[in-house]
């Protein structure tokens, strides 16, 4: 014979069939578009406005739902000035050939610049191989290097570390021959190394890797996100103050942001964070340091 408890325990199990769905089938495809405007007190007046589309961490093993969906919102969005692929792009070496085919229907007017993660020095992907598939592909492979890109007689560099999580990353050879006068704008897998990225003076870090925890807990927030800073440095915006109470001294003008990412790892769920498309716009404008 049923009766109060017999019915709560069935809810209990409905609700938590319903949870377990909606992380695994439903919000790990639940794409979402984050735009933001970043200040920049250094960023060259022709440069106002520049669009730059941020997207890491697919761990792809081949272009399925979640890839072709990126394809049709980053059309909706219209072209951007530079794409900034952040690394962990595939899992293992089976998705090389296809993440290629992907990268090359991204368009920019200026590059689709790509730098590694952990994923590409491991699980036995080549990264030497990896970076000429995508070099084919139209990436401007940003491993320990830098471009310069031009606007009306004004310039800013665009660098890129490989991997800091395997140890791979040099930012003094990143930024080589590259004047402290420039306006710098870095990819870095990790958020690990923002302490030398700050330390340099470097305007703007992108980043991904902690995948905003993926799973987040009410009241709690992201339990686990792979970095060394644990949940300070989850995602989103970190400058001035925010920047400041994890480093533990102040960043000046650097300004971090960390994305979400495409994609899954370890436990094959999202649950409250949602995988993210970044469109971040510069602005030529001081930005509020005790913000």
């Amino acid at each position: 014979m049923s009766g109060p408890r017999s019915s709560l325990t069935r809810v209990g199990i409905a609700v938590g069939a319903g949870l377990l769905t909606w992380a695994t089938l439903i919000e790990p495809y639940a794409l979402h578009v984050e735009r933001i405007t970043l200040r920049c007190e250094r960023l060259p007046a022709a440069f106002d406005g520049y669009k730059v589309l941020l997207l890491s961490d697919f761990h792809s093993r081949g272009i399925g739902l979640r890839e072709r969906r990126v394809l049709k919102i980053v059309n909706a969005l219209g072209q951007h000035d530079l794409v900034a692929l952040c690394g962990d792009l595939i899992y293992t070496p089976r998705g090389m050939d296809e993440m290629a085919l992907f990268v090359s229907k991204l368009r920019a007017t200026d590059a689709v610049c790509a730098t590694y993660g952990n994923s590409e020095h491991k699980n036995g992907v080549v990264p030497h191989r990896f970076s000429e598939l995508l070099s084919r592909a139209g990436a401007q492979m940003l491993l320990n290097s830098h471009i310069r890109i031009h606007r009306g007689g004004e310039s800013i560099v665009v660098a890129g570390v490989d991997d800091p999580v395997s140890l791979h990353d040099d930012i003094a050879q990143a930024l080589g021959g590259v004047s402290d006068a420039d306006f710098q704008f870095l990819l870095m897998h990790t958020p690990d190394s923002i302490a030398l990225a700050a330390a340099r003076g470097i305007d703007v870090v992108v980043s991904g890797h902690t995948h905003g925890g993926q799973v987040k807990l009410p009241l709690i927030g992201a339990a686990f996100t792979h970095s060394y800073l644990g949940s300070s440095m989850s995602h989103g915006l970190y400058a001035g103050k925010r920047l400041h109470n994890v480093l533990g001294f102040r960043p000046g003008r650097t300004q971090l942001y960390v994305t979400r990412g495409i994609g899954i790892s370890g436990l094959a769920m999202r649950f409250l964070c949602r995988p993210e498309i970044t469109s971040i716009t510069l602005r030529c404008s001081p930005f509020c340091k005790t913000a």
